[in-house]
């Protein structure tokens, strides 16, 4: 019995002292959306195939603070529906000497004048091979018994990455350079348990 609440008590005082964080892991469901427009009409190209690495302080819950946030997807995830569309934006991506997008959270900022958790989120995005700073609003509900959602977005230039906008019908048609990034992301949180000394 002894032994028992030594152990409960090592492990209190390790939560205590570093706390422990929560581990995100996201729903199938999860999509991130690059939403443009062209001199013809707008359009949009969504991707569900998401790999994640979030950390969350705990418990988790729409309140938290957010401590890391690793997101990537493969540039031919990317779906608008249409085929020619989605051929020239891998082309102006360079999917082939680039095949992945990538995201890393930098600083996570809450907004305490909001009714919501509204929260702002700086961090770098790797398009094309070049990395850039940019800056993403969201709004984070839930908790770690009915799930967590965190949906919010983020406007850059294409040209920023070195990205020539995407032109068809022999360059009758051309996108604009101003994108804006969504994302709506669920996820269930399990919390990490406490390390403990060896001896």
């Amino acid at each position: 019995m002894r032994a028992i609440l030594s152990v409960l008590l090592v492990a209190t005082t390790a939560a205590a002292a570093g706390g422990q964080s929560a581990k995100v892991t996201l729903a199938p469901t999860s999509s991130i959306t690059v939403e443009g427009t062209s001199n013809v009409h707008a359009w949009h190209a969504t991707s569900t195939d998401i790999t994640s690495a979030i950390q969350m302080a705990a418990p988790a819950d729409a309140g938290s603070t957010v401590e890391s946030v690793t997101l990537s997807l493969p540039v031919t995830s990317l779906k608008s529906g249409k085929g020619g569309l989605d051929k020239n934006l891998y082309k102006a991506l360079k999917a082939e000497q680039n095949p992945t997008i990538t995201f890393v959270m930098k600083t996570y900022k809450v907004d305490a004048q909001a009714q919501a958790h509204a929260a702002e989120i700086t961090g770098l995005l790797t398009v094309n091979g070049v990395e850039k700073a940019i800056t993403a609003t969201a709004t984070m509900t839930g908790d770690a018994k009915t799930g967590l959602k965190a949906v919010g977005s983020a406007t850059f230039r294409m040209t920023d990455f070195a990205v020539k906008p995407v032109t068809a019908l022999m360059g009758t048609i051309r996108t604009g350079d101003q994108v804006t990034v969504k994302f709506d992301l669920s996820g269930a949180a399990a919390q990490a348990v406490a390390e403990l000394p060896n001896d």
